[in-house]
């Protein structure tokens, strides 16, 4: 993922790169700057960020990384394309996202956790239950349960527990700038049975599964509160009808999907972050025909000839 960033911000400007030498990744950037991990992390960022006109952040939103990049950087003058006030708030805490989405009447999983239990006998009531952190990043750390007893006894004040909800697991990101908010094209996630865990992606969906993604993703992001900027994806549960279609989870960052998402459009995707492109996003790929991997591999279908 880093490395197509890079890649698409060289393209109309100068970049640096701040990376920690142990993870042998090699970007085209236009200054690469090295990591001390014995030193303080974010005041390396903020050296090496002090003359550039913006920045943007790769990192969790678990143990508050994120908000604290986001803060130091912001505090040192820096401008950071990245959600801001009560919006980053929220959408690192999957308990205070289940909160604002319900009060607002958004379609999202029924949820307990510690000192929130008032929708206790409709989790119940749920077939299978999700116990997951409530700062966690993607996949990690989730666990699934049979048993509602088995899981409630799981949880502390660091974990959500909520209802399965069954259906297509599928993501759809928004890019929003200072003027702008766009939709990229909706994709498939590819999650295992087994440890419920992200192995890649798959798309564009096709014209129906894109509009119904859209128009609930929309609802989501105008349940929130301000300000969502720079790349924020979503998970969503679509079912066998729309009324049967759930956010799942609200990702204040830029995601894995972005490799494959660069591939499907017209122009330039990280251009679209600093109004470099506007207007609507051209997709460019036949439905299901981009596929990547968790490790940011990416794989095109050559077109069909007849």
């Amino acid at each position: 993922m880093l490395r197509a960033l890079v890649e698409d911000l060289s393209a109309f400007s100068e970049t640096t790169v701040i990376l920690e030498d142990r993870f042998e990744v090699s970007v085209n950037a236009t200054q690469t700057v090295a990591f001390d991990a014995e030193r303080p992390l974010w005041a390396q960022w903020v050296a090496a960020a002090k003359d550039c006109d913006a920045a943007l952040i790769i990192a969790p939103e678990s143990d508050g990384l994120l908000a604290k990049g986001v803060a130091s950087l912001r505090s040192s003058g820096v401008e950071v394309i990245a959600g801001s006030g009560d919006f980053l708030r929220v959408a690192s805490d999957k308990l205070l996202t289940a909160q604002v989405l319900h009060s607002s009447g958004v379609a999202h999983p029924p949820y307990i956790a510690v000192g929130d239990e008032r929708m206790v006998g409709v989790v119940a009531g749920c077939d299978r239950f999700v116990v997951k952190p409530r700062d966690g990043c993607g996949t990690l750390a989730i666990a699934t349960f049979d048993d509602f007893r088995e899981a409630r006894k799981t949880l502390n004040k660091s974990l959500l527990m909520q209802g399965w909800v069954p259906g297509r697991s599928i993501s759809i990101s928004l890019l929003s700038s200072g003027n702008y908010q766009t939709f990229l094209p909706a994709v498939s996630q590819q999650i295992s049975d087994g440890m419920c865990e992200y192995v890649g992606g798959c798309g564009p969906l096709n014209n129906n599964a894109q509009r119904r993604a859209t128009a609930l993703a929309a609802r989501a992001i105008a349940a929130m509160p301000p300000t969502a900027r720079g790349f924020v994806g979503l998970d969503l549960i679509l079912g066998e009808t729309p009324s049967d279609d759930y956010i799942i989870e609200i990702n204040p960052r830029l995601t894995t999907s972005y490799v494959g998402l660069r591939e499907m459009i017209h122009g330039n995707l990280a251009a679209r972050l600093f109004d470099i492109e506007t207007g609507p996003v051209s997709c460019k790929a036949s439905v299901n025909s981009v596929h990547w991997t968790a490790d940011g591999r990416v794989k095109i279908d050559s077109p069909q000839t007849v």
